[in-house]
């Protein structure tokens, strides 16, 4: 319920002529066992209606570890796993989000994912559907989608093709008229896109119970980690009047007590300022919030708590990545220790009292001193506010561990190993404890999710057999604490004779094929190059 691009496309897909669409989710395992144990099918939610008897399952590709849950929705529809074996009654399966550029290790699932921007793609396909559907068989449907739209992934439409040592050695389509490199879809309009101002109100709480407005869709960052950053370009703004207005209409068909002001940098958006004051100046009066996700480390940053003097001081997270400015350079946060300071002292002369900050470990190049460098830092952050208020801030520190991405300039380096992220932890925890009086409070990101996340980030078509193999021995919901098996995933790695270590731990050729080569991949030697002059230094 609180995922904005889901109910965008809720909203523009039911002002469509003859399409009705109806929200799908997967099951917690206490329904699960109920509804085997009774024999209920998946079913939609606003009107019941067997997910086996639509016309297309739409499923959203937002995470690697959710991978299994694919099969988990399949399963319980009753639809055939492998796309090439569905017969013309199954639904048409599209995927797309996030990561639909780099969807391999899932392609064998789908019939169709469309990459990039959804609000003009996903119903220019629907309509060729409906125009289609009837006409032809199912994979002449799917030819002709492939032919017609740029956008348009057909998975078994191509044939991948391995060497000797494993590696990927092409991935070719093997019908006339097929794009070999599928391109991204961009809505070059945000300012006048569809957008849901009346989106549905659930009658429990939701994870993020607000109103959430993109105010712009892009990054000028570009990170050398961010898969993000290099695949939802170009640069495309709100206005400042449409932001507002958007805002309103949302207020005033929710209620909700909070505007969330939505980008990948929202720190980055030109009239910042303006647009908090406006938007403080319109719901005064109505105990309405405003309140801004994590905000990247740029030279901007130290003028932003100035600029959103109106925000609800609830706490201020800001993405800071690395500890030293050397570090921070060379992945593209050019930013110093300078700056940084200089920001949270504003901040706190603003009346900010909790932090948040945001970073990661296992960097190209990264020394032990970098990962130290992660208390020395946040510790002179938390301590600042005492020059200014009496008394230290409280500052939480999230610490991840680096996932080489696809489309970034990381993808070719190898993932540092589990050994290396838990020493890293021990010196961190170690140099906290040395730290007397501390007011930093440290947290971790799961070690052994960010390896298999980095695995499957980079993975080939071969990995779905993995995938179907952790899933029948009970893998789903792996993103959540409660549910994840490491060791589940080790042995079908095992069964599959496959070694995980070649995806995650092995760094790549200049010269070898990649599994999203043909998948808006065609700025790689751009890529390449900043790889190189990162290694540099």
């Amino acid at each position: 319920m609180s995922h904005l691009g889901l109910s965008i496309l809720y909203t523009i897909l039911n002002r469509m002529p003859g399409v009705i669409a109806e929200r799908i989710f997967c099951p917690w395992l206490d329904a699960e066992e109920i509804m085997r144990r009774k024999g209920i099918g998946l079913f939609s939610w606003e009107s019941r209606h067997p997910v086996r008897e639509f016309d297309i399952l739409g499923i959203t590709l937002q995470h690697e570890l959710a991978y299994t849950n694919i099969l988990y929705l399949l399963d319980l529809a009753g639809i055939t796993f492998q796309a090439e074996h569905r017969d013309e009654k199954e639904p048409i399966v599209i995927g797309g989000g996030p990561i639909a550029d780099c969807c391999e290790p899932v392609a064998d699932f789908f019939d169709l994912v469309i990459l990039g921007d959804g609000e003009e793609s996903l119903p220019a396909v629907i309509e060729a559907i409906q125009e289609l559907r009837g006409r032809c068989r199912r994979r002449e449907l799917l030819l002709e989608l492939a032919r017609r739209f740029p956008f348009v992934y057909v998975p078994q439409l191509y044939h991948c093709e391995y060497g000797a040592d494993g590696t990927l050695l092409s991935c070719e389509p093997t019908e006339a008229g097929v794009p070999r490199c599928v391109q991204r879809a961009i809505v070059t309009d945000l300012e006048n896109a569809i957008f849901p101002t009346a989106p549905i109100v659930a009658h429990t709480e939701t994870v993020h119970d607000r109103i959430a407005i993109e105010i712009m869709r892009g990054c000028p960052g570009r990170c050398a980690f961010c898969h993000a950053g290099h695949t939802k370009g170009p640069l495309r703004y709100r206005s400042i009047e449409q932001i507002i207005d958007l805002a309103w209409q949302s207020y005033l068909h929710t209620g909700h007590d909070t505007v969330s002001l939505l980008s990948l940098s929202t720190s980055d958006y030109p009239h910042l300022a303006e647009l908090t004051q406006k938007l403080y100046q319109k719901f005064e009066g109505r105990h309405v919030g405003i309140s801004l996700p994590s905000l990247r480390v740029d030279r901007q940053l130290r003028d932003v708590p100035s600029q959103v003097a109106n925000v609800r001081k609830e706490g201020l997270t800001v993405a800071v990545e690395a500890a030293g400015d050397r570090m921070r350079k060379a992945i593209g946060k050019r930013v110093t220790d300078t700056d940084l300071l200089a920001t949270m002292r504003s901040a706190y002369e603003m009346g900010w009292r909790k932090v948040k900050l945001y970073f990661m470990v296992g960097f190209p190049g990264e020394t032990q001193e970098d990962v130290l460098g992660i208390v020395d830092l946040s510790d002179q952050i938390a301590r600042l506010r005492r020059e200014v208020a009496g008394q230290p801030a409280s500052v939480n520190v999230a610490v991840s561990w680096l996932v080489p991405k696809p489309h970034t300039p990381f993808g070719w380096i190898e993932q540092q190993r589990l050994g290396y992220f838990q020493n890293a932890r021990s010196l961190l925890l170690e140099a906290k404890m040395r730290q007397k009086g501390s007011p930093l409070t440290l947290k971790f990101h799961h070690m052994q999710r960010s390896i298999l996340e980095g695995v499957f980030s980079r993975g080939d078509r071969r990995l779905s057999q993995v995938i179907e193999k952790v899933y029948k021995s009970g893998g789903r919901f792996d993103a959540w604490d409660e549910c994840f098996d490491y060791n589940r995933y080790i042995r079908a790695f095992e069964e599959c004779g496959i070694d995980p270590d070649f995806y995650a731990h092995r760094a790549r050729s200049a010269a070898e094929v990649l599994p999203w080569d043909h998948l808006a991949g065609d700025n790689r030697p751009q890529l390449y190059q900043r790889l190189q002059r990162i290694l540099a230094g």
